[in-house]
């Protein structure tokens, strides 16, 4: 994991995921992407980059029907979005239709995901990633039990209680799948999750009860941040 620290880390992580886009320009590339803060990001892309080889989805889903909710339709009122439509760009969606269950938009995330893999076996995986102050990551929230994120499964569905998180019912990419498919990520935080990115830089820092201590574990992660770990 690289650090980079600047008074303007979004700014930063944007136009370095447009860096990336750039350089993978000739190959099949899946932006998987955070919603929260890092949906900031969006706003610096360079649209440029964007083209018919890119297919957009997210990270992690939030199990609503309510457009203001849901992360999909959250990316989907961006100007980044109907710009990336209008050059060609690609989509698996994530949005909830009425006769969804938790579990069923789970699996059918995850046979998206395989299906894509299986027919772009020379492309590559890109992630924007967040941290919340809880130290959750994607859909991934600490201490939770009965949901096996180091597991075979690439997508999980799960339900967290409400003193965790409002949005209680979730899809979310699992450890496994970051670990092994996914081959750059751009993290960005704030300074207000200080605790959090303190412990990133630990050698016992867990994924069980802080998850973004997951990336430290990636293949290809860089975190950008306001936050100096040197005060």
């Amino acid at each position: 994991m690289e650090i980079l620290v600047s008074n303007t880390p979004d700014i930063d992580a944007s136009h370095a995921l447009s860096a990336t886009l750039n350089k993978h320009a000739d190959i099949p590339v899946l932006l998987m992407l955070s919603g929260g803060s890092a949906l900031s990001l969006l706003a610096h892309v360079d649209v440029s980059v964007l083209n018919s080889r890119i297919t957009i989805t997210t990270l992690d889903e939030r199990f609503s029907t309510d457009p203001q909710i849901n992360n999909f339709s959250q990316i989907e009122q961006t100007s980044f979005f109907t710009e990336a439509i209008n050059r060609g760009v690609k989509t698996i969606s994530t949005k909830i239709d009425a006769t969804d269950t938790l579990q069923s938009a789970g699996n059918q995330f995850e046979k998206q995901l395989q299906n894509w893999r299986s027919q772009n076996s020379d492309g590559v995986i890109v992630a924007t990633m967040g941290i919340g102050a809880d130290g959750h990551t994607a859909g991934i929230f600490p201490d939770v039990h009965g949901v096996n994120f180091d597991g075979d499964s690439w997508v999980v569905g799960y339900v967290v209680p409400k003193e965790v998180n409002p949005y209680t019912e979730r899809i979310t990419v699992t450890n496994t799948f970051l670990r092994e498919h996914v081959h750059e990520v751009i993290v960005y935080a704030k300074s207000g999750e200080a605790e959090i990115l303190k412990s990133l830089e630990q050698s016992d820092c867990d994924p069980q009860h802080k998850p973004a201590c997951i990336i430290r574990k990636l293949t290809k992660a860089t975190l950008y941040t306001d936050y100096s770990f040197r005060t």
